[in-house]
Parts: C-alpha cells; structure tokens; sequence
C-alpha cells in the first residue's frame, strides 16, 4: 500500500480501538506524525520512521524488525507484546513510554532516553544502549544479557529480578536503584557507581561483589 494509504489507515486508528494489521514495511515514514495512533498486529519491518512522531501511539503485537527510530519521539508511546528486534533508534525518546514484554534484542539504543519508562519483561539481548538515560524506570524482570550498557544511567530504577549476564556496564550510574535478585554474573563492572543501590541477593562473579 502507498504511504498515503497507510497514513490514512492510521488516522482512522485515532477514533478507533485497535485497527488491526497495518502495514507499513519497507516504507519512508520519515518525520511522519502518527501520534495517538491505535493498532494491533501492525507490520512494521523495516520502516523508515526517522524523525517521526509517535508520541501516545498505542501498538499491540506490532512487529518493527529492523526499523529505523533514528531522533523519533516516542513519548508515552505503548509497545505491548512487540517486536523491536535490531530496530535502529539512537537519540530516540522514549520517555514514560511501555515497552512491556516486548523483544528489543540486538537493537541499537544509543543515546535514548527511557527516563520513566516500563520495561517490565522486556528483553534487549545484545541491544547497544551506551549513554541511555534510564532513571526512574520500571525494568523488573527485564533482560539485559550481553548489552553493551557503558556510561548508561540507571539510576532510581527498580529492576529487581532483571539479569545483566556478560553485559558491560564500565562507567554506568545504578545509585539508588532496586537491583533486588539481579544476575549480574559475567558482567563487566568497571567503574559503576553503585551508591545507595539496593543488591539483597544479587548474584555476582566471586570477587567482583561492589563495595557501596
């Protein structure tokens, strides 16, 4: 469908409840507003969406593979039971947003603000999120296996059961963050600033417990 076509699908979602499979793969989105938006099972690989606006869209089962978020404003933007996989979104704003069980593995995150957000049971295996912003976030239960995490706030978040197995975090700020039964085995953890961090049985290499 052209690009026309789609944006008109997706108007109509703005007075109506969950306008099912969209599709907009493969398409140049580029600064399109699609704020407020309301879909499920919406098509999305490989989209173009650099610079758009998604602030207070709603996405149920959507599928972003590989999609470029690159700058796009996801303010308060829901992403339920979603696939973001190796989407590629640095400098994207995803403050107060939910990104609730949904799959952000191998994805590049750079830079983005997560400030507020919920990730609960979410994963982001592999994911680059280097000088993301993530305070104050709801993260239990998460996945960070193998992310590269350096520099990145963390800091206030609650992110208790989360695993960061093998993940780097050199230079990231977890101070007064839950990490409550946290998996931190195999990370790397140079120069973390763990103040006020909440870590009742947290599991870590031997030898590698922070001194707070």
């Amino acid at each position: 469908m052209s690009k026309e076509g789609v944006l008109a699908q997706l108007d109509d979602s703005r007075s109506q409840d969950n306008v099912k499979g969209i599709d907009i793969s493969g398409l140049d989105l580029t600064q399109c507003d699609i704020s407020e938006t309301s879909t499920e099972m919406l098509k999305g690989e490989r989209v173009i969406l650099r610079g758009g606006i998604l602030d207070l869209a709603y996405f149920l089962d959507a599928d972003f593979t590989a999609a470029n978020l690159e700058g796009a404003s996801c303010n308060q933007t829901a992403f339920f039971d979603c696939i973001l996989y190796q989407v590629i979104s640095p400098n994207a704003d995803f403050s107060y947003a939910k990104l609730s069980a949904s799959s952000c593995n191998e994805a590049n995150f750079s830079s983005c603000e997560f400030d507020y957000a919920n990730l609960w049971a979410s994963t982001f295996v592999g994911s680059n999120l280097s000088d993301a912003t993530m305070s104050y976030v709801e993260a239990a239960d998460a996945c960070f296996d193998d992310a590269n995490l350096t520099n990145a706030d963390l800091s206030n978040g609650n992110f208790t059961g989360t695993v960061f197995r093998k993940s780097n975090l050199t230079g990231a700020d977890l101070s007064h963050g839950n990490f409550t039964d946290c998996d931190f085995t195999g990370a790397i953890l140079t120069d973390v600033c763990w103040d006020g961090a909440i870590l009742k049985n947290a599991k870590f290499d031997i030898g590698t417990q922070p001194n707070k």
